[in-house]
């Protein structure tokens, strides 16, 4: 599915291009005996209001095992939302990132030597043999710099985050540097989240430290496609199921069928 440029998106923002829009998909959560492993159905929309910041907005649902089918978690992200049944809302976020700068990719300097390499020595020397020894050693293709990032995300269970980390191309890896929490949220020590662009999905992962366990932990993970129109019935969940099949008929896959333990709270 092609991708077009937002057109009044800022430049500051032209790194990040590539995450905006709505996607929907399914994905898992799971944390040891807290969340028992289960499948689950995922939103996230990333859009902007001119400023040099994108918003994103996070909603992730539990579904119902008795309409949902079953999944293969190497389908894209939109068929496997189309076999889901979402039930309940099991967590939500609003999280701003802000890109605050930019470096070189390691490997920057060598790149401007191979570039140097493919020019005419000034002897006539023939330095083809050295470009393409320099071709086989670097990328393929110019160096994509590296965007720094700050975040910021809350939820309702009661938790704020500040986050840093940094983009590059269809690659984006964060981690917090701190998080407050209302007095009677679930105590949340420290997560790290990665995105990339898979095949024209995003795919993310969040592991963290939580529930009173001081080693991060895998927490929840995703497989999302990009939707082109939020309206359009093929793309809203559950679209493949049968809505007169009777309950009970199908069925999830193993993930989707234990529901969250009642002491869980959700979190990001």
């Amino acid at each position: 599915m092609a991708f077009t440029l937002p057109d009044d998106l800022p430049p500051e923002l032209y790194p990040l291009a590539w995450l905006a829009g709505t996607w929907r998909g399914y994905g898992i959560l799971t944390y040891g005996e807290t969340v028992p492993e289960q499948a689950v159905y995922q939103e996230m929309t990333f859009d902007h209001d001119g400023g040099p910041y994108l918003r994103q907005t996070t909603t992730i649902w539990t579904v119902d095992a008795t309409r949902s089918k079953n999944l293969d978690f190497e389908m894209p992200g939109l068929q496997g939302a189309s076999l889901l049944a979402p039930a309940q809302i099991w967590s939500t976020e609003t999280t701003y990132w802000r890109p605050v700068g930019q470096e070189q990719p390691d490997g920057a300097e060598a790149a401007e030597t191979d570039t140097a390499a493919t020019e005419p020595a000034q002897d006539g020397t023939d330095t083809t043999d050295a470009a393409n020894t320099a071709d086989t050693k670097g990328s393929g293709g110019p160096l994509i710099p590296v965007t720094q990032l700050e975040l910021v995300s809350a939820d309702p269970a009661g938790h704020v985050a500040v986050w840093e980390g940094w983009i590059q191309g269809p690659r984006a890896q964060v981690g917090t540097q701190a998080v407050g929490r209302a007095r009677t949220a679930v105590p949340v020590e420290e997560m790290t989240r990665m995105f990339g662009l898979v095949g024209g999905d995003l795919m993310w992962t969040q592991d963290m430290a939580a529930f009173g366990r001081s080693e991060v932990t895998t927490y929840a993970s995703g497989r999302l496609g990009r939707v082109e129109d939020a309206d359009d019935p093929a793309a809203q969940p559950g679209s493949a199921l049968d809505p007169a099949e009777p309950e009970g008929e199908s069925s999830t896959s193993s993930a989707s069928s234990m529901p969250a333990s009642d002491d869980a709270e959700p979190t990001a």
